[in-house]
């Protein structure tokens, strides 16, 4: 796989930097959606805590002083004739501060409800305005009430007599449907109160959802971005692993370039010289290489210098070195070997390419030789220039003789 297979555009650096941006962004923003959205939840809330409950608490003391007024004028009607004068007055005092309580408690409630009037929410300034009117045909109605029982006392006392049937019944009317009128009221707000808390529920369970949709859709764009990141990281270390490997391997027969090769070589000059053990470098080349480009083409000559470097990578020991030097020449160091004792595995590779056929087309092919000149390391020449040059001195030797060949000299000793 080449490098432009692995590298990856400078759009897709950009496209991860936009998508974390946009994360970034988008939880920011969900961050700020979630509390303004609670927030409105809070003062549904709080709208219902602290005014459609305080009002249905309101309501309650109405119902409670009209039936309290009841009562006195029941207890009026039941009073024999000889007791009654003793203790009307009590009773119509009774009454009468009874009466006022009910009207402070209507104004109570006509300020409470006056400023939601005006609320935003239409519902509840609708809600509001029905209340109201209703308020002020209960206080008109109470009002009517209360001056007829009054204007009754006020008259039983002048004239002793009963108070008549037909008053009674009359009062007994209006004060069911002034009570009635009173639960009509309190059911509306708790139905109202019913509706906002529903409503507020509603609303809750509407945020959460959008909150956790946001929070998933965010989630996903998170992981795009981690696999983009994968990707580039596995990208990059693809890359790196590339160039590092091209930086020390041809690129035709990924063999050991010259300069690593050489850099091999002498760590293991070193550690022959050091533990006093045998070494061998190898010289070899294709015998008329340049005819092969010339005539047949570059392509073929490819095809031939990639198959020598397969066999001998086929052929080699683990702990040997190989490497392209350049063109069609290739070099072999044997650690821990005599040059002689690779005679024999250099001949197999000698032998092994001269039966190769190689294929030009369905009419042509040709066989293709090396040549080999083997050095092996002498301890007092210890170098890798003077191993190189007997290698190269073993290779000029055997293409004087014939070429197709393997030739063997040990590195020459200049004296102390």
């Amino acid at each position: 796989m080449t490098m432009s297979k692995q590298y990856i555009p400078q759009q897709t650096n950009r496209r991860i930097f936009l998508i974390a941006f946009l994360i970034a962004t988008l939880i920011l923003v969900n961050g700020g959606f979630a509390y303004w959205q609670m927030q409105q939840v809070k003062d549904e809330f709080y709208d219902v805590a602290n005014r459609d409950l305080p009002l249905i608490a309101q309501l309650q003391p109405l119902i409670d002083g009209q039936f309290d007024q009841t009562l006195l004028i029941e207890e009026l009607s039941n009073l024999e004739h000889s007791h009654r004068n003793t203790i009307v007055n009590t009773l119509e005092v009774s009454f009468i501060r009874a009466g006022n309580k009910f009207t402070d408690t209507l104004t109570s409630l006509d300020l409470f409800v006056k400023p939601l009037l005006k609320a935003e929410r239409e519902d509840l300034r609708i809600e509001m305005e029905k209340i109201r009117g209703l308020l002020t045909q209960i206080a008109t109605e109470h009002e009517q009430y209360q001056r007829q029982v009054i204007a009754m006392i006020e008259a039983s006392k002048l004239s002793h007599a009963e108070y008549p049937d037909d008053v009674m019944q009359l009062l007994d009317r209006e004060e069911q449907e002034l009570r009635l009128e009173l639960i009509n009221v309190r059911d509306e707000v708790q139905n109202f109160t019913q509706k906002s808390a529903l409503s507020v529920e509603k609303l809750e369970i509407r945020v959460i959802q959008e909150i956790v949709t946001f929070t998933i859709f965010v989630y996903f764009l998170g992981a795009v971005m981690l696999y983009l990141m994968l990707k580039v990281m596995r990208s990059r270390d693809a890359a790196v692993e590339e160039i590092t490997f091209y930086a020390t391997h041809d690129s035709l027969t990924k063999m050991h370039n010259k300069r690593y090769f050489f850099e091999r070589l002498n760590e293991a000059i070193k550690a022959a010289t050091r533990y006093k053990t045998s070494l061998s470098l190898c010289i070899c080349d294709l015998d008329y290489f340049k005819q092969i480009n010339d005539t047949l083409g570059h392509k073929v000559g490819d095809d031939v210098l990639i198959y020598f470097s397969k066999l001998i990578k086929q052929e080699k020991r683990d702990d040997d070195i190989v490497g392209r030097f350049g063109g069609d020449e290739f070099l072999l160091c044997f650690p821990n070997t005599e040059a002689a004792e690779m005679v024999s595995f250099l001949e197999r590779i000698r032998t092994k390419l001269e039966q190769k056929i190689f294929d030009v087309n369905t009419d042509k092919s040709f066989s293709v030789t090396a040549t080999f000149g083997v050095a092996a390391l002498d301890f007092e020449q210890a170098s890798k220039e003077a191993l190189f040059e007997s290698a190269d001195q073993a290779l000029y030797q055997a293409k004087e003789q014939g070429r197709n060949q393997v030739v063997v000299v040990k590195v020459q000793s200049k004296g102390k």
